[in-house]
């Protein structure tokens, strides 16, 4: 697509500039939220087992499982699984494939103005950024699901332990 004629060469290429730094910026972003999430889950996922040795071995000290400590382990299985959920590997989009960059722009017939170059890559990168965004929603509706279950997990210990004591 051509630039805007009424704008000048190097004024079209520093807002198309703008939208390319940004769409890398947000883009950066996403990976670093991803990461962030992803440690804090294994953390949880810590909590729980250190949760389940230490007070379930409290609650099981009788030898006879009560009804508090199973669901406990069915809470932990829950942590596990929802965590095992969010650090599974996914296919995420951060970059445009240099191939594609090459072939179709660096090596073109006639290779576009550099502001073309920009704004079709901070098209592109915003589409990656909506698809990534959806995929970020529901790992965080997952990690909602696990903290609420390690909540869960660590009640019904300290009532199983209150139970058979």
């Amino acid at each position: 697509m051509k630039a805007n004629p009424s704008r000048s060469q190097s004024g079209s290429d520093r807002l198309y500039r703008l939208a390319y730094d940004e769409a890398v910026r947000a883009l950066s972003e996403q990976r670093m939220i991803i990461d962030s999430m992803r440690t804090r889950v294994g953390l949880l996922l810590s909590v729980s087992a250190i949760a389940t040795s230490f007070l379930g071995a409290q609650a099981l000290e009788e030898g006879r499982p009560s009804l508090p400590a199973w669901t406990a382990l069915v809470a932990f299985a829950g942590v596990g699984v929802f965590s095992l959920a969010i650090l599974w590997p996914r296919r995420w989009e951060f970059s445009a494939s240099p191939r594609y960059l090459i072939r179709n722009w660096a090596e073109a017939e006639s290779p576009p103005p550099i502001e073309d170059v920009h704004r079709d890559l901070s098209l592109h990168m915003h589409s990656s950024y909506l698809e990534n965004r959806t995929g970020i929603d529901r790992l965080a509706a997952l990690f909602q699901i696990a903290s609420a279950l390690l909540t869960v997990e660590v009640i019904l210990w300290i009532t199983a332990i209150a139970w058979t004591g």
